[in-house]
Parts: C-alpha cells; structure tokens; sequence
C-alpha cells in the first residue's frame, strides 16, 4: 500500500513536471521524457516485472495528455521498463557508470521505438527532426539518472526483498 502511494505521488509529479515546466523549457526544440525515465529506472531499481509495471501506468498517465493514439506510451515504456529491468538484472552493477548508460540507451530507443510504433498505427510523426529529439531526450534523462535512481529505490523501499542483488534473492 505504501509502495502504491509513494509510486502515485511521484507519478502526479512527474506527470505535471512533464506537461507544464518541461514543455515550454525546449533545448534545441526536444524535451526529455520523465515518464519514460520513471520506467528505466524502476526497472534497474526492482527489475523486469516493476519496470513494466511502472512503464504501463506511467504510459497510461502519458497517454491521458497526448493527443496520440491511446496505449501507444503505454506499450513503449512497458516494454521499455522490462527489458531495463531485463538487461540490467544481468549486469554486474559495481560500475557507477552503468545506469548512465543504460539510461542514456533506454531512452533513445525509447523513443525510436515510440515513432516506430506510432508510424505502423498510422500517426504521422515529423522524422526529419528525430536525431535531435533523441539526442536531447536521452542527454536529459541521462542527467537525471541518478535522481531518478534514488527515488525509484525510494519508491520500492516498501518491498524490501526486491532491493536484494539478483544472487541474493534466492537465498531467502
């Protein structure tokens, strides 16, 4: 319950963050992706299934703003959040710099995925600008890793089990 709390708190957050600060601060024209952020790090914060759970509700959130077809946040950070989740279970985590990365990639093919999709349900997107948007979407969530890593730890510290090393977790 208390995890469910701290995620809505921070979701409504996020979420107003997102569609009035973020969207009229524009460097170069693009705007990061927080809600896409939330999915990566709950997915490098408590793995695979809580990356796509967050990614689905967050997607919903983002979704409930967008003038894009309904789900089509949502399938991209699920999907986003799970493979974070995924890929980062089977990484040794002792480099510091490894959520950086995973960040930084997650989230530009987070958003080449979410045009990609877009693109096959027919919302025309304008392409000629998306290696900018991707470059400044990911630089952006890629400063707030750290930020976002912390409060996603925060979010989960309701469910400690999850916060074991993936070693660790079959040993209680």
């Amino acid at each position: 319950m208390l995890r469910a709390a701290r995620l809505t708190l921070v979701l409504v957050l996020v979420l107003t963050v997102q569609t009035t600060w973020l969207a009229d601060a524009r460097p170069f024209g693009a705007t990061g992706d927080l809600l896409l952020l939330v999915a990566i790090a709950a997915g490098m914060a408590a793995g695979p299934v809580r990356g796509a759970t967050v990614g689905f509700i967050a997607g919903v959130a983002m979704d409930l703003v967008l003038l894009t077809p309904f789900g089509l946040s949502s399938l991209t950070y699920l999907a986003v959040g799970f493979i974070v989740g995924t890929v980062h279970d089977g990484v040794l985590r002792s480099a510091p710099w490894i959520p950086v990365l995973v960040t930084f990639v997650a989230s530009a093919l987070g958003i080449v995925f979410l045009v990609m999709l877009g693109q096959l349900l027919g919302q025309q997107f304008r392409v000629p600008g998306l290696p900018r948007i991707v470059l400044v979407t990911a630089v952006i969530n890629t400063l707030l890793a750290f930020p976002a890593l912390f409060v996603a730890r925060w979010i989960e510290k309701a469910a400690p089990d999850r916060m074991l090393q993936p070693s660790m977790r079959g040993l209680r």
